[in-house]
């Protein structure tokens, strides 16, 4: 069915009663704050505006999130004198957001539904002198209500994968109007340049829109202190055990039990530890009912010879787990979810082991996969082999994969330079 901007306004306005039921559903399940669910219709607001220029970015969850506080900590050293509005979807990246930018003069709140007088009640409230959306959260009435009124609509880190590309093309006159309306375009890669200028067909007879490659904006090499106790103590565990650790890193559903199976596989599997650190912690219970009991970092627990498995169920610890790990398999990449970062993983220096679904960092993938860092599995069946070969040449210190990690390290850094490098593109749009 195609969908009108008039009839998107009419859904909206129609449903309204079904999405506040829906919101209140969402309160019970524990996926909304029931203390700012008001900011979710564009109004409740605890804080007020501040005086000067307000930046407003919209980062839709953690990923995102990493990406938006990356852009802000360069703008803060270009233009000390702004102030940031973060958006975001998630209770998660909300904590994340509050704890990352505490001290910086960030601002952060959920975002409104796309429900047109909710979105006009936030834009007359806020009156933001910018707007930037972070990746592939393009919501229709966000985007064109901020055009409308004359601010610079930035998309940056920007991506949209082919079933998304696929909907907004069934719906032209939505797409022409959303993905015209921003000023600046900061695209992943050339695959994703050409996704957005395919959606809005008069893109290129737009002088007034510009697309630009600058790659994902998710990493940077951080200056936050690490958990040192915790890193402290795995690798205690590690040299009295004389195991080594394998990191399943930001799994989702049905990875744990696939790589589960592929470790317990390996010919010397006694040496090896196998610590999940899933992508939502919440799966905990879920996970401990697939593959049996095993200490939980939640619960102050720490590796236990006897137990193949730990579960470090806790936010804030991945680089710890990434110093430790002797080898890390990347999750989100096994089955359709689009592979999760792998930049800071290399940052590490070590070897990786990735799935066949990498939507989501492609480009970073392919590099990645090219300068034999990472290795990509044909098939779950190959899991096993390509683990066992990666471990062999571990031990053997292999002289190749000593280049490759050398080599990804370096592209990891040189990765983490993009958020200046946005920055730069953004105030001068903003400014301009």
């Amino acid at each position: 069915m195609h969908i009108t901007p008039f009839a998107y306004q009419i859904f909206w306005i129609l449903l309204e009663p079904l999405i506040r039921l829906y919101l209140y559903v969402r309160i019970s399940q524990k996926k909304e704050d029931k203390t700012r669910i008001k900011e979710r219709f564009g109004h409740g607001y605890k804080s007020s505006r501040p005086h000067g220029t307000l930046i407003w970015l919209h980062a839709v969850s953690l990923g995102e999130s990493n990406a938006a506080i990356n852009l802000v900590t360069h703008f803060k050293e270009m233009r000390s004198e702004w102030h940031f509005l973060i958006t975001t979807n998630t209770i998660t990246a909300a904590d994340h957001i509050e704890k990352s930018c505490a001290g910086m003069p960030v601002t952060h709140i959920f975002q409104p539904l796309d429900h047109p007088r909710w979105v006009s009640s936030f834009l007359e409230y806020w009156k933001p002198n910018g707007a930037i959306f972070l990746e592939s959260d393009f919501w229709f009435n966000l985007v064109t209500n901020a055009s409308k009124k004359q601010l610079p609509v930035i998309f940056a880190s920007s991506q949209i994968s082919h079933i998304a590309k696929a909907r907004w093309q069934k719906n032209p006159s939505l797409a022409r109007k959303l993905f015209s309306s921003p000023s600046l375009i900061l695209a992943i890669d050339d695959k994703q340049k050409n996704n957005f200028e395919a959606l809005a067909s008069d893109i290129k007879n737009n002088n007034s829109q510009t697309v630009k490659i600058v790659g994902s904006l998710k990493s940077r090499i951080s200056n936050n202190a690490l958990n040192s106790a915790y890193e402290k103590a795995l690798r205690h565990y590690a040299k009295q055990s004389g195991c080594r650790f394998i990191l399943a890193a930001s799994t989702h559903e049905n990875e744990e039990q696939l790589i589960a199976k592929a470790v317990a596989k390996l010919s010397n599997a006694e040496k090896y530890q196998l610590i999940f650190a899933p992508r939502h912690p919440h799966r905990a219970a879920e996970i401990i009912n697939q593959l049996g009991m095993m200490p939980q970092r939640s619960q102050g627990e720490l590796p236990l010879r006897q137990n193949p498995y730990f579960l470090s169920d806790s936010f804030g610890e991945m680089t710890s787990l990434y110093n430790v790990a002797d080898i890390i398999i990347i999750g989100g990449s096994f089955f359709h979810s689009g592979g999760h970062n792998p930049i800071e993983p290399a940052l590490a220096g070590k070897p990786m082991i990735c799935g066949k679904s990498i939507f989501n960092n492609e480009a970073d993938y392919i590099d990645l996969i090219k300068a034999g860092i990472i290795r990509q599995i044909e098939s779950h069946e190959t899991l096993n082999e390509t683990l066992d070969e990666t471990l062999t040449e571990i031990r053997q210190s292999d002289k190749a994969m000593l280049r490759a990690i050398i080599k990804g390290q370096k592209m990891a850094q040189e990765a983490c330079m993009r958020p200046a490098k946005a920055a730069h593109y953004i105030i001068s749009t903003i400014e301009k």
